[in-house]
């Protein structure tokens, strides 16, 4: 009976936590030839612009970045690099997934794509932050507590170190909210309370089957009310969220793990591999294997 007092206490408590992680920390000269091909990543792509320029394509939109823009190519939407004739670039980069709960703050507050930063305190903060964190970034930072012989060990040196890495990340990603503060379109966002709910519980319950009953029971809707509160407010069907939370899922353990795929598409809630595959070609336009190959570039 208990339980029943708080039945959201769960979702609250984890509402307030905020949760970053970064894949990589470059700082990166590209010739003008360098380019990418159409694709997409889990989680939240930074570039600072140094110097030179360069022609990106974010959902299908161009934008040609300069010196002194800080770029922002959002979690899972598709971008391509394009060649360029004369200049390079110089830029620093980082690859970092970072929530509010369960929502991704790029585009729960929909910063913009670009945005030139002057040349304030400001600015210049975070871009010694930015050349701290690369100074300090080593790819075991991404996993580092690492298990031999089926065990654990969680060196104090090791912790305490992790943590100052960790400390000095939040202020950076503290530093990029408070320069993008003033250009966000949305400052104030809300959310049924029942989205979070149900965003939590398909994120506990992906490897399960997953039916739209069972969505609408979790929330004590009926499946049409769910559907229409998910269509005006997500602008798609529930279970077009479900494949999409499975498709980003996919996208983190293709990238962050070496899972053989057939676990992966366990892990996710398909029976067979095939099927991963197939979904994951319509998604995103290339195979897993082939996304898996290719993720390290950006």
């Amino acid at each position: 009976m208990a339980a029943d007092l708080h039945p959201h206490s769960k979702l609250f408590n984890e509402l307030h936590q905020t949760y970053f992680r970064i894949h990589r920390i470059d700082r990166n000269k590209r010739a003008p030839e360098w380019s990418i091909d159409k694709t997409d990543r889990p989680y939240t792509v930074f570039w600072y612009v140094h110097a030179g320029e360069k022609t990106v394509k974010i959902n299908d939109v161009s934008y040609h970045v300069q010196e002194g823009e800080l770029v922002v190519f959002p979690s899972q939407v598709p971008f391509e690099i394009l060649k360029s004739k004369e200049k390079g670039l110089d830029h620093f980069e980082i690859a970092l997934e970072n929530r509010l709960g369960p929502f991704h703050l790029m585009s729960l507050y929909q910063f913009p794509i670009i945005t030139r930063l002057a040349e304030t305190p400001e600015t210049k903060q975070l871009l010694d932050l930015w050349q701290q964190l690369l100074q300090e970034w080593s790819p075991e930072k991404r996993n580092p507590f690492s298990p031999e012989n089926g065990k654990l060990q969680f060196d104090l040196n090791q912790t305490i170190r992790l943590l100052t890495f960790n400390a000095l990340t939040l202020n950076w990603l503290q530093t990029v909210l408070s320069l993008l503060q003033p250009y966000a379109e949305e400052l104030f966002p809300t959310v049924d309370t029942r989205f979070q709910q149900l965003f939590y519980f398909i994120n506990d319950h992906l490897a399960e089957k997953l039916t739209l009953k069972r969505l609408a029971d979790e929330v004590y809707l009926s499946e049409s009310h769910l559907s229409l509160l998910f269509r005006k407010h997500l602008k798609m069907a529930p279970m077009e969220y479900v494949r999409m939370v499975r498709m980003q899922k996919a996208r983190e353990l293709l990238l962050s793990t070496t899972m053989p795929l057939k676990q992966v598409a366990e892990t996710i809630g398909f029976d067979e591999q095939s099927q991963l595959s197939r979904a994951f070609r319509q998604t995103v336009g290339v195979s897993p294997a082939e996304y898996r190959r290719n993720g390290d570039h950006i």
